[in-house]
């Protein structure tokens, strides 16, 4: 993993790192329907099953009713992929799952989600039209348990960690509690083909609560699925 100084780690829309190991880190969560469509095709890989551990479903579809739009996405390369990610063209933070599915490069997702208060999943729409499937899971050691049909992506917010719904605030799980889930899906995390994490500040809790979750989990995943001790840069314990 290259070092990363996570006390100096900033809110940044733009922000996309390649941590080695297939492990990619971002501020947006857009990033990762970028990352995805690009490892598919540099690895020749048609079909993913996704995991998606974050606080909120992020399953909007804002190309919904909009043939013209949709009809782009389909029809867009890379390069094209890329622009729309960028601009934010009907994919943002809370709407980068749709698309993934809508080009099939997603078949089926396991939504391990802690949102409340809004529909869940992607809805039947969607799924009609695309033939994909979803799960919903609430134990992680079952989730870790899973038969995927096809290569995995893991994805993570670190939002999942904080239970407050107030902006820039955090209500963290303890470091306890964080290290048990990881370990609970290492499974998963290990054999992900490619793996994602969004730091989603400002949902994540203060800034200096996102930087907190950041030197706890990101070391973790990338030893994992590097086999090698990674050091944590700077991280100041709390």
């Amino acid at each position: 993993m290259r070092e990363i100084d996570f006390n100096q780690l900033q809110p940044d829309g733009e922000y996309l790192s390649d941590l080695g190991s297939d492990v990619w880190l971002m501020d947006d969560h857009r990033w990762a329907f970028l990352v995805w469509t690009r490892f598919g095709l540099e690895r020749e890989i048609g079909r993913f099953s996704l995991v998606h551990a974050d606080h909120h479903w992020d399953s909007i579809n804002d190309f919904h009713e909009n043939e013209e739009a949709r009809d782009r996405l389909l029809a867009a390369e890379l390069t094209e992929i890329e622009a729309m990610v960028r601009n934010e063209e009907r994919i943002q933070y809370d709407s980068f799952i749709a698309p993934a599915v809508i080009r099939k490069l997603v078949t089926e997702v396991h939504f391990f989600c802690k949102q409340t208060g809004t529909e869940p999943g992607l809805g039947e729409r969607l799924l009609i039209d695309t033939g994909a499937r979803e799960y919903m899971h609430d134990d992680a050691g079952q989730l870790a348990q899973v038969q995927f049909d096809g290569p995995v992506i893991f994805d993570l917010c670190l939002d999942l960690f904080n239970r407050s719904d107030m902006w820039a605030t955090g209500d963290l799980w303890t470091d306890d509690d964080i290290r048990y889930f990881l370990e609970r899906v290492r499974p998963v995390i290990e054999r992900a083909a490619v793996v994602t994490v969004s730091l989603s500040f400002d949902y994540s809790g203060t800034e200096d609560d996102t930087r907190h979750l950041a030197a706890l989990v990101v070391p973790a995943i990338v030893q994992w699925r590097s086999g090698v001790r990674v050091r944590d840069v700077g991280v100041e314990k709390r």
